[in-house]
């Protein structure tokens, strides 16, 4: 009975990550392309690494929540970097910042590609158009987004699954024969797949600071490991499902910006003219939930930097929307694949001392202290 009040609560806060992590980078197979499907049948393993890494890290911050009992993410920033939370703390409001604008970029360059195939648009105007609805719901229909993101991340959920079951059956025998072996594919490296696993893991130990909001039932050690089984299981399992889609149809489809779409396109339209609607929708949707929330996350935390004279949010939030989407549609030209490889890549490495660190190690042995300290104090006052 504990362990099902522990999955009740875990369960939810784990989907809240898995239903962000089921964006356009994922539906698109760029994150597979990149750092899973290259390595043949090892890549299926992959995953587990790097979500065994991120729900780690992500189940110990629930744990430092609950003991801290604080729900904002700065706070609990605050709380972990002590003494050094002056320089810290902007230091990470700045990672985070960085975190939305390379999210963003990949964003953007999806959705440039998504609009030039759908429309036949060049990809400087796809990405402007991608950028000016992102604006226009921050400013107007930001609300809108929110309320209605559960429900769209069902129906992308829903979509990549199908997506998934018709490409892995349509080429079930080359999967097969894919998965006979795991003898990698000539030109690539073990350790390229690991360190790039593991990259692509430290990237994601940011939600162990913004899964705080959602963490308000968590009590203790118990429902925090059941936080990160739960984290582990569905996102492993949305990474592994991505790459399966991939595989039989490797080494083809792997230096393609959407290699989804130009397996949907050129090996199963023919079978199912229904399945690029559905991927259009699925798409769509995944732009739609992952644009405006990623610049209104950036507006919520320059808002502060602008002169008083400045009144209006709207105001604020147009102009830190055009800056914002300024530079992603500058870094979205780097192409899909260099910012799902590099920059997340790099993200994983900074977090290592601003989150990785302080959550895994610093804390826990400041626990452990309180907990001695606390100890002998009973004693000497039993004695």
């Amino acid at each position: 009975m504990k362990h099902n009040g522990s999955l009740k609560i875990a369960l939810p806060i784990a989907f809240v990550w898995f239903g962000a992590l089921v964006g356009p980078s994922m539906i698109s197979g760029a994150f597979a392309a990149a750092y899973y499907a290259p390595y043949g049948a090892v890549g299926v393993l992959l995953p587990m690494l790097t979500m065994v890494i991120a729900a780690t890290v992500v189940g110990m911050g629930a744990y430092i929540t609950s003991r801290e009992k604080t729900y904002s993410y700065s706070e609990l920033a605050n709380c972990m970097y002590g003494k050094y939370r002056k320089v810290l703390t902007p230091i990470l409001e700045i990672y985070m910042v960085f975190a939305m604008i390379v999210g963003g970029s990949a964003v953007v360059s999806m959705g440039s590609t998504f609009l030039q195939e759908l429309t036949g648009l060049p990809p400087i105007a796809g990405a402007i158009a991608v950028s000016l609805i992102s604006m226009a719901l921050v400013l107007w229909g930001e609300k809108l987004v929110r309320a209605s993101s559960s429900a769209m991340s069902i129906v992308m959920i829903v979509g990549m699954v199908l997506l998934s079951a018709f490409a892995i059956f349509n080429r079930a025998d080359k999967l097969g024969e894919v998965m006979s072996s795991f003898r990698l594919p000539e030109g690539v490296s073990l350790w390229s797949g690991i360190s790039g696993a593991i990259a692509l893991g430290l990237s994601n130990t940011c939600n162990a600071l913004t899964l705080c909001a959602v963490e308000q039932r968590v009590k203790g050690c118990r429902h925090s490991v059941m936080v990160g089984v739960c984290s582990f299981v569905l996102n492993s399992l949305a990474f592994i499902l991505s790459t399966l889609l991939l595989l039989p149809y490797c080494p083809e489809v792997l230096l393609d910006a959407v290699p989804t779409l130009r397996i949907i396109n050129d090996f199963l339209a023919v079978k199912a003219p229904w399945l690029p609607a559905v991927y259009m929708i699925t798409m769509f949707l995944a732009l739609l939930s992952s644009g405006a929330p990623q610049l209104h996350a950036v507006a919520y935390r320059v808002k502060r930097i602008y002169p008083k004279s400045i009144k209006s949010d709207q105001v604020k939030n147009l102009l830190t929307g055009i800056v914002y989407f300024v530079l992603c549609i500058a870094i979205s030209f780097l192409g899909l694949r260099t910012i799902i490889s590099k920059g997340y890549s790099l993200l994983g490495y900074i977090a290592i001392p601003l989150l990785v660190i302080p959550i895994v190690i610093i804390m826990p042995i400041r626990y452990a202290k309180q907990k001695r300290a606390a100890a002998l104090k009973e004693n000497k006052e039993a004695a």
